[in-house]
C-alpha cells in the first residue's frame, strides 16, 4: 500500500511545484517580467532556431536524467495538451536512447564490475518481452529514468526494444503534465481537471500491471539467483 500511495504522491507533487511556478511568473510574483515575457524574448532573439534548440536541449536534459515531467509540463505550455504530451514523449524517447549510446560506447567496465549481479538481474527480467517490461517500468511514475536507461544499457538490451516500450510507457504521465500545463497557460481548470483524471488512470493502470506480471517475475528471477 505504501509503494502504490507513492505512485500517486509524486506525480502530484510534481505538478503542484510547476504549477506554483508557472503561476508565480503569470501573477507577477516576481515582478513584472511574465512567462509570457520570457517565451516571447526566447522566440525574438532566436527566430527559427528557437524550436531546434528547444528540441535539442530537451533531448540532452532528460539524457542527463532531468524530470521529464518538467518537459511535458512545458510542451503543454506551448503546444497544448495532446501535442505537448506527444512532442515531450519522442524528445524522452530520444533522450533515453542518447544515453544508452553514450554508456554503451563509453565502457564503463568499473561500473559492471562493481554492479555486476544488479546488471545481471535487470537483464534477466527485462531481456524476454523487452517492449513490454520496459513499458511497464515507464508507467509506473516511481524510480529514476536516468537509472533505467542506464541499466538497460549496461545489460545490453536492444535499444529499439527499450524505445518501442518506452514510447507507450511515457506517454501517459507525459500526457498528465502536459495538460496541467496547458491548464495553467490558459488558465483553464477543466486542462486540470484532465490531467488528474490522466493521473488517475495511470497509477491504476501502473499498479495493475506491476501485481499482474512484473512482480512475480522479478521475485522468480531473484529466487533462482538464491537457490543458483
Amino acid at each position: 500500500m505504501r509503494s502504490d500511495l507513492g505512485m500517486l504522491l509524486k506525480p502530484l507533487l510534481l505538478t503542484a511545484v510547476l504549477g506554483l511556478a508557472f503561476v508565480s511568473f503569470h501573477n507577477g510574483w516576481w515582478g513584472s517580467y511574465t512567462e509570457e515575457d520570457l517565451l516571447r524574448d526566447l522566440f525574438r532573439q532566436y527566430g527559427s532556431l528557437a524550436w531546434p534548440m528547444f528540441c535539442l536541449g530537451a533531448v540532452v536534459f532528460t539524457a542527463l536524467g532531468g524530470p521529464r515531467q518538467v518537459l511535458a509540463f512545458s510542451c503543454g505550455y506551448l503546444l497544448g495538451g495532446w501535442w505537448g504530451g506527444v512532442v515531450s514523449t519522442l524528445l524522452t524517447g530520444l533522450g533515453a536512447l542518447l544515453t544508452m549510446s553514450v554508456v554503451r560506447h563509453a565502457g564503463m567496465d568499473w561500473l559492471r564490475q562493481r554492479h555486476g549481479d544488479r546488471i545481471e538481474v535487470v537483464r534477466r527480467v527485462l531481456g524476454g518481452d523487452t517492449w513490454k517490461w520496459i513499458c511497464i517500468v515507464r508507467l509506473m511514475p516511481v524510480g529514476s529514468n536516468l537509472l533505467t536507461n542506464v541499466a538497460a544499457a549496461m545489460a545490453g538490451l536492444s535499444r529499439r526494444s527499450v524505445l518501442l516500450g518506452s514510447l507507450p510507457g511515457y506517454l501517459p504521465q507525459s500526457l498528465l503534465f502536459s495538460y496541467a500545463g496547458r491548464g495553467v497557460a490558459l488558465q483553464d481548470g477543466s486542462k486540470i481537471w484532465i490531467s488528474l483524471g490522466l493521473l488517475a488512470g495511470s497509477t491504476a493502470l501502473a499498479w495493475y500491471l506491476y501485481h499482474h506480471g512484473f512482480k512475480q517475475r522479478l521475485a522468480r528471477v531473484l529466487d533462482e539467483r538464491r537457490t543458483a
